[in-house]
């Protein structure tokens, strides 16, 4: 398996492993597993700048070329401090076609569906969800018009077209 890795060091190194130690982690266990790693993607602090996103946008830029089956993580840590951003970043990779894997043996599990994390499968049901609805409702509308539905031949719809005109009633009948 073709296999990409991201690495991003936290804002607190305290807290978490450096992008060197990361990488290694990334590389040991691809090697470990059988497979090949094609790059490694890194989003590192640089003194005085911000932390960006360039490693993670370089990522889906390599997934996008069609050549990796997978994307490994030293720890999810890497793709964000907090489940609910991990869940959201899991499913677009995944929605990519590739597979998410992390190198630390604890967290594996959580990538398993079901996940024993019960955090974890409410934000997948919402993200589910959140995507059935826009698949449905996407293809309600086209360019420039965001009230046109469009029915798939050989459907049965039935509507209701309400007049735009006043129904004048006399008062008399309103007295009765």
């Amino acid at each position: 398996m073709r296999v990409v890795g991201y690495v991003r060091e936290t804002m607190d190194l305290q807290k978490g492993d450096g992008s060197f130690a990361q990488a290694e982690r990334i590389r040991r266990w691809t090697n470990e597993q059988g497979h090949q790693l094609v790059a490694v993607c890194q989003d590192v602090r640089t003194p005085g700048h911000p932390l960006g996103r360039e490693g993670l946008r370089a990522l889906i830029g390599i997934i996008s070329v069609g050549q990796v089956d997978a994307v490994v993580v030293a720890s999810l840590q890497a793709l964000s401090p907090d489940k609910l951003t991990q869940e959201v970043m899991i499913a677009d990779l995944r929605g990519r076609g590739v597979a998410v894997a992390t190198s630390n043996e604890a967290e594996q599990a959580l990538l398993e569906d079901p996940s024993p994390d019960q955090v974890r499968m409410l934000v997948r049901d919402a993200l589910e969800k959140a995507e059935r609805h826009r698949e449905l409702v996407g293809s309600a509308r086209t360019a420039g018009s965001p009230t046109i539905l469009q029915i798939a031949e050989g459907s049965d719809v039935i509507v209701e077209l309400i007049p735009n005109e006043p129904v004048l009633i006399a008062t008399e009948d309103l007295l009765r």
